[in-house]
């Protein structure tokens, strides 16, 4: 099945709350499911605490629920979440992510991407660093056109070669350094340098495939002449699609792209 989730949430109190989830393992799509309807709820209940520190416990919260709902499920499954908040009346927005499902923001004016959240990997320095010291077995592998993959093991049992350092769920790893901890990020200030700011979220699927800088200037070209971007965005996921099968026959991974903007009435204020 599609193991990816999407939903979108605006609360009463004004914040819009966008989130895209990949889910993996035998149970993913549950995993991606539930923690794409928790976020909002969970990070709601905090905001009286500040939006950094809401998106930081909704997360924990998320996987608390997970490891209480879930126990069994979550075990060998999984999801890696990008959640974005905007809060129209304070002209605020914020990221928070674990994984490598990622958000770009771009100038729909230019078609050039100005933020770009970072994938969590084993192989980054830091990520290594903190999987090591928790006793996590971490294999790389460096290919000839410099790509490098790793995989995180179970130390001495060959499971479960988790493919990113930061997850929702992945019980089986969580005392071996693999985090629920999201990276959060104020991006205000990239978005605001945007003369006409858009905010591209996807899974790895996407990304795998498509570039952060092709994906802005496909969906900046719409945007500009006033075409349909729905129909961008299904173009940018059709593509994307078969890029995969191009390079790996009867395999695609899951694709999920998501579109954020201002309504042109609002973009033209």
């Amino acid at each position: 099945p599609n193991q990816d989730a999407y939903s979108f949430t605006t609360l009463q109190c004004g914040w819009i709350l966008c989130i895209a989830c990949d889910g993996h393992g035998e149970h993913g799509e549950i995993i991606a499911e539930r923690v794409s309807r928790a976020l909002p709820l969970f990070f709601s209940s905090y905001l009286v605490h500040g939006t950094e520190e809401a998106l930081r416990r909704a997360f924990q919260s998320a996987q608390n629920d997970l490891e209480s709902s879930f126990g069994p499920m979550q075990v060998y499954s999984g999801a890696t979440v990008v959640m974005c908040c905007i809060d129209k009346d304070a002209e605020s927005v914020w990221c928070a992510h674990v994984g490598d499902s990622r958000l770009v923001v771009g100038d729909m004016d230019t078609g050039q991407p100005v933020f770009c959240s970072i994938e969590h990997k084993a192989h980054d320095a830091e990520e290594y660093k903190r999987l090591e010291a928790a006793g996590a077995q971490v294999i790389q592998k460096r290919y000839d056109d410099g790509e490098v993959v790793s995989r995180i093991f179970i130390p001495k049992t060959g499971v479960p070669g988790l493919a990113m350092s930061r997850s929702m769920g992945d019980g089986c790893l969580k005392k071996y350094g693999v985090t629920a901890e999201p990276d959060i990020s104020n991006i205000t200030d990239s978005w605001n340098s945007c003369a006409l700011p858009g905010m591209i979220m996807g899974s790895d699927g996407l990304w795998d495939t498509v570039s952060p800088e092709e994906a802005c200037s496909t969906i900046s070209a719409r945007y500009r002449s006033k075409r349909d971007v729905q129909a961008g965005l299904e173009n940018l996921t059709r593509r994307s699609q078969r890029r995969w099968i191009e390079a790996e026959g009867d395999y695609c991974d899951d694709v999920t792209v998501a579109f954020v903007a201002p309504l042109a009435a609002e973009a033209a204020a």
